[in-house]
């Protein structure tokens, strides 16, 4: 997680301009170590109907401030209760993970396969008796390639969106009023359609160094979100997206062409 002072002042300021002294709860998903939960409650401190809960995979931090929630577990299978709440996910949703795709030469569309640790081309999308057998719903990701990633280019590759936008679906339906705030490397259609992506974005991470995305569980591995498909999952009453460099005023996660190109989603939900 490339968390930085700069993104938790942004984020502070969204929170401060929302913030109408009535309860709000602030729910980090994919939490970490805590930094940034631990950031967002030092600065609201003085705003005792605030209260903060992280959510992670991994245990709570030693350290750990007593104002501060934890629940390790998966947040895909957390029912948290509709509240007023500001939900936040930063570098979250690019670890769901999701099934890829590559076009052969002439156009068709397949599914990329894991056989022995390699990746190789799997059976054509439009066969949906293979694909069943790999447990996937061929029509499904027919639909998202279809009004997501319409190119049918020679030899690119992608990966298909639909279930970090069934995740914020999810992580969403625990607002009833409120903000929630995607943070993360991502990509938008209009550079999907221009064949900016079409090497496709699945990248391994060792001990925090990049390296060859080899799904053998050797590295953590990520792919880059489709940030408009997931806006569209849930109907909002206001939706941005924003590259980080437009965000934050100066510092290296603004630089555009490094962390400055990460998007930040924001989505206003509103009872009435």
């Amino acid at each position: 997680m490339t968390f930085n002072t700069e993104v938790g002042s942004a984020i502070t300021d969204l929170i401060t301009g929302f913030d109408d002294g009535t309860e709000l709860i602030v729910t980090d998903v994919g939490a970490g170590a805590g930094q940034l939960t631990q950031t967002l409650a030092d600065r609201l401190g003085d705003r005792p109907w605030i209260s903060f809960e992280a959510i992670d995979l991994r245990p709570a931090p030693e350290r750990l401030p007593p104002t501060v929630g934890w629940t390790a577990g998966d947040a895909r299978a957390i029912a948290l209760q509709p509240a007023r709440r500001v939900v936040i996910a930063h570098e979250f949703l690019d670890d769901i993970p999701c099934e890829r795709f590559e076009v052969d030469e002439w156009g068709e569309v397949h599914l990329v396969v894991v056989v022995s640790g390699e990746s190789m081309m799997g059976p054509r999308l439009a066969d949906d008796i293979a694909c069943a057998h790999l447990e996937v719903n061929a029509a499904e990701l027919r639909n998202w390639l279809d009004t997501w990633w319409p190119a049918r280019r020679p030899f690119m590759r992608g990966e298909f969106g639909n279930t970090r936008d069934a995740t914020w679906q999810h992580l969403t339906g625990w607002i009833t009023d409120g903000i929630a705030i995607a943070i993360d490397y991502g990509h938008l259609r209009a550079e999907r359609a221009a064949g900016t992506w079409d090497g496709g974005t699945l990248t391994g991470f060792r001990a925090g160094r990049a390296v060859s995305p080899i799904p053998d569980g050797s590295c953590n591995i990520t792919a880059h979100v489709a940030m408009d498909a997931v806006a569209a999952a849930r109907l909002a009453r206001e939706s941005t997206v924003q590259r980080q460099a437009e965000v934050l005023r100066g510092g290296h996660v603004a630089k555009p062409g490094g962390l400055g190109d990460f998007l930040w989603l924001t989505q206003e939900f509103s009872v009435t």
